[in-house]
């Protein structure tokens, strides 16, 4: 009896310290370390007065507005998340986070470098919160770090660790707080969705497998095909492709086909930007399904745009309706005359030059309906949903032989075929502005580790960093947006100076902390030492006392 009553009472203690453990966690606002804020004037002071804790310099001073940025989208409050992958939590998950989208941010690839370029930058530490003694010997005895607050490997378990919920978790939050910051009060509601594969090789634990047939030139110059086992995962994402925000994503296996979840992820782009924002959807053919495409226009209210396949019965009756005479209602052509080009060869191109025929209410796509629509196809008094298309009957100058035209479905109204064309050929910005970006300038290809969680956390933390990073335009001008993170490094310049004096901290060129020391230059190749003077509130020369 005796033994029962302790074990109960140790019991209620327990659930005590649970609940207070709740309550604390619901209502504080994780922070990655102490408070650091940006005052180029009140630094340019302190350093006259030669009153400063810290000098150094930067591989990147973008990071500083960048941090700014994530305080004003209140984004470290977004970062207290449970971590129900850590049994022991000795560093918080807000800083493990934040330094590794810092190592992205840097175009650090291998997670062999951070120790080299990013745990020497004391600069950059000391911005996203780690403490002096942190970062000179780390956070516990363990283990024998030559260098920064922890081991690489850390960094690595951290991001292997977080589960996909709360990874997707935090991508749609920071989606909602762009919404509500204005961010996409410009869109003109165009969006594409989109799938790309994330290839490995056979030894990464959960990657999926598929089969894929290549053409192949043998050295007796015969073309075969041949059958090539792809290993690895794919990640899907909903993608505004003027504004180059990701709303919305997802890391599958490989072999997972991206129709089984286009539903949701569109369900969730809409749940993160609100209603009415995400009008037009441009589609691959690989997400091609009747069903699914009924869903986003009568139920998501979402138009949508998709090239069909060769096979089907609705791309056979739109090519051959093509070909009857425009009526200006069932059947509209358009063209645009382009421009003349002279090849090499004398031939002659007109780029730019493109025909195209919008056709209407097409009664033969049996599965655009529900499922229950499907179900009756074979009935003799079924009829079919009518569906809008668009024929290109010429490209460049050349006219397409009939029965190889290209033919697109849509929900949209055809009057105007060229438009709707128009809006299909977005899609191209989703491959050249966000994976392609991804993959050459964002390092998205090299993973921590080789576990299907590590390469999920990786891929999703690079896609929000490349959000915020597109969206960091409002603070630092189109150039980032424009020009793509890799230009944006490149013309990052060495002689950036971080200074930090007591709670702020300030970005100078070298020139400038040179000109505030009081020691100008005979030469100043990058600033003006008289502007430099006003800005900071010192005496210009002609304002100097004469020399005795």
């Amino acid at each position: 009896m005796v033994a029962s009553h302790q074990e109960r009472v140790k019991a209620a203690r327990r659930a005590a310290r649970r609940g207070r453990h709740e309550r604390q966690r619901r209502h504080r606002h994780y922070h990655p370390g102490r408070r650091l804020t940006r005052d180029q004037r009140a630094v340019a002071e302190r350093l006259t007065a030669g009153q400063v804790d810290l000098v150094t310099i930067s591989g990147w001073g973008i990071v500083g507005q960048f941090v700014a940025l994530l305080e004003e989208l209140r984004f470290f409050a977004l970062l207290d998340v449970d971590g129900t992958g850590f049994k022991r939590v000795m560093i918080p998950i807000a800083r493990l986070v934040l330094t590794y989208q810092v190592k992205i941010l840097l175009g650090i690839g291998s997670i062999n470098l951070v120790p080299l370029r990013l745990f020497r930058d004391h600069a950059l530490l000391t911005l996203i919160g780690y403490t002096t003694t942190q970062i000179q010997a780390g956070f516990c005895d363990r283990g024998q770090l030559a260098v920064g607050p922890m081991h690489k490997n850390t960094l690595a378990d951290a991001v292997e660790r977080l589960s996909a919920e709360e990874l997707e978790t935090l991508l749609n939050e920071t989606v909602k707080r762009l919404v509500q910051r204005g961010f996409f009060t410009t869109s003109r509601g165009h969006f594409a969705l989109d799938a790309s594969d994330l290839e490995t090789t056979r030894r990464y634990t959960g990657a999926g497998m598929k089969a894929v047939t290549e053409r192949q030139v043998t050295k007796k110059q015969e073309v075969v095909e041949v059958v090539r086992y792809v290993y690895g995962f794919k990640v899907l994402i909903v993608y505004e492709v003027r504004l180059r925000l990701v709303v919305a994503a997802k890391v599958v296996p490989i072999n997972e086909h991206e129709s089984h979840q286009t539903l949701a992820l569109v369900r969730q782009a809409i749940d993160n930007l609100g209603p009415g924002v995400l009008r037009v959807l441009v589609l691959d053919k690989g997400v091609l399904d009747g069903e699914t495409l009924w869903t986003l226009k009568h139920e998501l209210h979402t138009d949508f745009v998709v090239p069909s396949k060769d096979t089907m019965h609705v791309t056979t009756d739109a090519r051959s309706l093509c070909r009857r005479a425009a009526d200006r209602d069932m059947i509209v052509m358009q063209e645009r005359a382009g421009h003349q080009t002279v090849r090499h060869d004398g031939t002659i191109r007109w780029d730019g030059q493109v025909t195209v025929v919008g056709v209407t209410a097409l009664g033969s796509y049996d599965q655009y309906g529900t499922a229950e629509h499907t179900k009756q196809a074979n009935r003799k008094d079924f009829v079919a949903n009518p569906i809008n298309a668009v024929v290109v009957t010429a490209w460049a100058g050349t006219a397409y032989a009939a029965g190889h035209e290209p033919v697109f479905l849509t929900s949209l109204a055809v009057t105007q075929p060229l438009a709707v064309l128009d809006l299909y050929d977005l899609r191209s910005l989703i491959e050249n502005t966000a994976f392609r970006e991804l993959k050459q300038g964002w390092c998205l290809l090299s993973y921590p580790k080789k576990t299907a969680a590590a390469v999920r956390g990786h891929v999703l933390l690079t896609v929000l960093t490349f959000t915020l990073a597109n969206a960091f335009q409002t603070r630092q001008g189109h150039r980032l947006t424009q020009h793509g993170i890799r230009h944006q490094r490149a013309e990052a310049d060495c002689g950036t100076v971080i200074v930090f004096a007591g709670e702020h901290y300030g970005i100078f060129d070298i020139e400038e902390v040179v000109i505030l020391l009081g020691l100008i230059p005979a030469t100043c190749l990058r600033v003006d030492p008289d502007e430099v003077r006003r800005r900071y509130g010192l005496p210009v020369p002609d304002a100097l006392p004469a020399a005795a």
